[in-house]
């Protein structure tokens, strides 16, 4: 004689809500985790990009010397670029179209960059994009991704200076991090 076995149709409706409530505890733990790892990625590529635009600026300034262009004006041209020279460091000239500047910035960084006109019409031309402060004579390189939120008051870029001065000295590089 066979044994009745009751068919199992499906799972009952206190199980669905267990397994909804434990997936949504996961989900609530493990979310911000990856979150805080696109910001921490983010923030580990500009201070790459940063020590690297350090050691292309100790290069060119060691060129810009051994070529005799290290004074209050010069130029130099790396791989088929001019760049112009205050100090014996790339010079920063607001009135530079965004293109040029783009450019410059490509020359002695080698970053994978465009302009930031070009970074408005195609989000998708390239990782970083380059920009300028003409008020401050300042270089930013922005991620493309950032475009929307970009502005100097955007704290997830890096900035480059090379004031003009009576007393001149050392260009800075700051690497702003704290909202990527």
């Amino acid at each position: 004689m066979a044994k009745y076995r009751p068919q199992r149709q499906g799972f009952t409706l206190i199980e669905l809500v267990i397994v909804i409530a434990i997936l949504a505890i996961l989900a609530a733990t493990i979310a911000p985790r990856f979150i805080a790892l696109t910001s921490d990625a983010k923030a580990a590529d500009l201070y790459a990009i940063g020590g690297a635009m350090e050691s292309g600026l100790n290069l060119l300034h060691a060129r810009a010397k051994i070529e005799n262009q290290d004074g209050s004006s010069g130029i130099i041209q790396v791989n088929g670029t001019d760049i112009p020279l205050y100090n014996g460091y790339p010079s920063v000239n607001g009135t530079d179209s965004f293109v040029d500047i783009n450019e410059q910035v490509k020359a002695w960084l080698e970053i994978d960059a465009v302009d930031r006109n070009t970074a408005r019409r195609n989000r998708e031309a390239a990782p970083f994009f380059t920009d300028k402060s003409t008020a401050n004579n300042h270089i930013y390189i922005f991620f493309t991704a950032d475009y929307d939120q970009k502005s100097v008051n955007f704290k997830c870029h890096i900035r480059y200076e090379n004031p003009v001065s009576n007393n001149p000295t050392r260009p800075t590089v700051t690497i702003h991090t704290s909202q990527c």
